[in-house]
């Protein structure tokens, strides 16, 4: 095999697969990156057996071929060539996989293994897709994302759902103390499909998308696996297997307590008192809401913060405490300049959602001395 390169062209490609190489794994093999000339395109593949990344790359090919080339020392290499504009990489192996790059000046001998034996990713059934903007996709994942669970004790948990009903294309996540729900529109009608999608591959996914409006992601969805086309790359994934919770009993329409309040005076207070909280405290925020106004209070050993913002109220007064944290994510996720919140008492959980509902975050409160807070 003999590959010439753009030095540019070919850092993307390792930038992009990389992503699903897996940094410990008991299948050495895996720890590589495939280089696969073999079918008259130079397709660079990641993949951790769960989580797969395939990539067309740019480049000229002398001798078709394919090598499989351990992933830290292939993209130190090239990361570290010179920086001149159009500057050619050559990667060439021989019969016993030993590769040689040469740059210029600079020539790399290493170790390569058999392209063969590296795991393909799964093939994907294309019957059953839905096509939208890479935007809105990333969207609506960095919407979601930080509601799912690290902790693999419920892996559906650890995954979001996705779900298609004809136009209709909603993402939802929870990790048992929120819940994060985000609709948007297709441009047509499609069949109905569902999927739970790993949380560690969205997060990978969203990483690589440009995010143009007009550019298009398909999503093909299968059995046991999702997959992602777009921009001559393929991201595949193994679903979680499991039915997903039945997240609409834990909605409610019932209110007693309404507030429309400014989403950035509201976040930035927020932010400002989370300056009292150390890591992995849940010391909680409490709100007390009176006529137009909302007071928020934070007693810590280090401190304590006390603030009011302006308000609409519709219902009851009421005093009941959050995780800041918790409520400052589902505050960044809208954009909105007024955002609407549902309370009906200290023990219930909020809703922050709009007429639409094309966003409904959920919150479930915090106990907290009220004594101690009057």
């Amino acid at each position: 095999m003999k590959l010439q390169f753009k030095k540019t062209d070919l850092i993307n490609a390792i930038n992009i697969v990389s992503k699903a190489v897996p940094s410990k794994t008991t299948m050495s093999i895996l720890e590589c990156i495939l280089v696969d000339a073999s079918n008259g395109k130079i397709e660079l593949v990641g993949n951790d057996a769960e989580f797969g990344i395939q990539t067309v790359c740019a480049g000229t090919i002398l001798e078709p071929g394919k090598v499989a080339l351990e992933a830290k020392i292939f993209s130190e290499i090239i990361r570290r060539l010179p920086e001149a504009a159009n500057i050619e990489v050559t990667i060439e192996t021989d019969e016993r996989n030993n590769t040689v790059i040469t740059c210029e000046n600079s020539v790399f001998k290493i170790a390569g293994r058999d392209g063969n034996e590296f795991t393909a990713l799964p093939k994907i059934d294309k019957n059953q897709s839905v096509s939208l903007s890479q935007f809105m996709l990333r969207q609506i994942i960095s919407q979601t994302i930080f509601s799912i669970s690290a902790n693999d004790s419920n892996k559906k948990m650890t995954g979001e759902l996705f779900e298609v009903n004809g136009d209709d294309f909603n993402v939802t996540s929870l990790d048992g103390h929120r819940i994060s729900i985000r609709r948007i529109k297709l441009n047509q009608n499609y069949e109905a499909a569902q999927a739970i999608v790993p949380g560690k591959a969205l997060n990978e996914l969203s990483k690589i998308l440009s995010g143009g409006v007009y550019d298009e992601v398909i999503v093909y969805f299968s059995t046991n696996h999702i997959m992602f086309e777009f921009n001559d790359t393929l991201v595949v994934t193994r679903l979680i297997d499991g039915d997903y919770f039945h997240v609409a009993q834990m909605l409610s329409e019932d209110y007693e307590t309404k507030i429309v309040v400014n989403r950035k005076n509201f976040l930035d207070c927020l932010d400002r008192s989370t300056i009292f909280v150390k890591d992995n405290e849940k010391q909680p925020l409490v709100l007390k809401i009176e006529e137009n106004v909302l007071g928020l209070k934070i007693k810590t050993d280090l401190g304590t913060m006390d603030a009011e913002i302006a308000i609409k109220k519709t219902g009851n007064d009421l005093m009941i405490g959050f995780n800041p944290k918790f409520l400052a994510d589902a505050l960044r996720a809208i954009e909105d300049e007024e955002v609407t919140i549902y309370m009906s008492i200290p023990r219930s959980p909020c809703f922050i959602r709009d007429d639409k509902k094309t966003y409904n975050y959920m919150i479930l409160p915090v106990n907290f001395n009220a004594e101690a807070y009057r």
